[in-house]
């Protein structure tokens, strides 16, 4: 299943594993790069001696493309993640962006990326930001919807990705948000999609190195369980509702914005590590999940993301160009 998007990155078929902090490390990298996909290191918030140790062990277990995230946000934390993606010659820079993207700033990071070898994945929430990555010289641009895990972004995915292919040919665009069966990849191709990014679905995987009870949630979990918290802080995000999740809405439902920030973030801190590490999923655990979780229905291995789930791919488009 070839295309751009496998071409530009030299992977075998066009699924890009989501960039999830402190969840998609090397253990999963290697599990998808070797699986025909693109792991991607969840490395936007690492210091640069963590990302260079989780970059060498992909490397003893892999030969295959993967990729590094970045965050082309202003602050030190952009030159230290910059300059441990070009020193560790990751071959792929996934960066992303949690502001409006500025094109200066792009062009100038997407250069020196370039410079050092890197092909430039870009990340994008809107479509202004899109038509900016294009600008810059993004070698493939990731379309993210409101269904998206992680960081929320605003706008539905269909209308996105729908907007995003009706204005850019020139670069290859992936659909990302809510995806976790073949036959939603086979809609986004209709549309004009040429790969998918998959997060959440890849967090329920054998080879996901975060605690089994995070996985049963998300298996466990419907449509309805998935809520948005953190307005207050700037940086809302999707998980599931738990005791943890209750707690951090009443926050911002009994107080204004601006007192309601640090209290909320007091009573969040090393939530995600105390659910990924300890596996506690319902006092002090957040279990971070996209608006998809209600398709996952077991724990899987990585090889049915990757290689299988793109044959089924293939046979949705087949019939569904048969039935037209």
């Amino acid at each position: 299943m070839s295309n751009r998007v496998c071409d530009i990155l030299g992977i075998e078929y066009p699924v890009i594993q989501g960039a999830m902090a402190w969840t998609s490390m090397s253990p999963l990298v290697v599990a998808v790069s070797e699986a025909g996909g693109l792991g991607v290191l969840g490395s936007g918030f690492m210091p640069a001696h963590i990302i260079a140790a989780q970059v060498e062990e992909v490397r003893k277990a892999t030969d295959k493309p993967f990729a590094a995230n970045l965050f082309l946000d202003p602050g030190p934390q952009l030159e230290i993640g910059c300059q441990a993606i070009i020193d560790n010659k990751v071959p792929v820079a996934y960066v992303d962006t949690l502001n409006l993207l500025e094109y200066d700033m792009a062009k100038k990071y997407y250069d020196r990326l370039h410079a050092a070898g890197c092909k430039i994945v870009a990340k994008i929430n809107c479509l202004s930001d899109a038509l900016v990555a294009e600008k810059a010289g993004a070698d493939v641009i990731i379309a993210k919807g409101v269904e998206g895990g992680g960081h929320c972004a605003k706008i539905s995915g269909s209308v996105l990705l729908a907007e995003v292919t009706q204005n850019i040919s020139s670069v290859p665009i992936v659909a990302s948000g809510g995806i976790a069966i073949p036959i939603q990849a086979a809609a986004c191709t209709v549309v004009g999609a040429e790969g998918v990014e998959m997060g959440t679905a890849f967090v329920a995987t054998f080879e996901c190195p975060v605690h089994e009870n995070v996985k049963n949630a998300i298996v466990k979990a419907q449509d309805i369980d998935i809520i948005s918290c953190g307005s207050c802080t700037g940086e809302p995000s999707w998980q599931i509702n738990n005791n943890l999740a209750k707690r951090l809405v009443e926050i911002e439902e009994t107080n204004t914005k601006v007192a309601a920030a640090p209290l909320f973030m007091e009573a969040s801190e090393g939530s995600l590590r105390i659910a990924s590490l300890e596996g506690e999923v319902e006092e002090a655990g957040a279990v971070l999940s996209g608006q998809v979780a209600g398709l996952i229905h077991s724990i899987r291995p990585v090889k049915e993301l990757v290689a299988d789930f793109c044959v089924e791919w293939e046979a949705c488009l087949k019939q569904t160009y048969t039935l037209m």
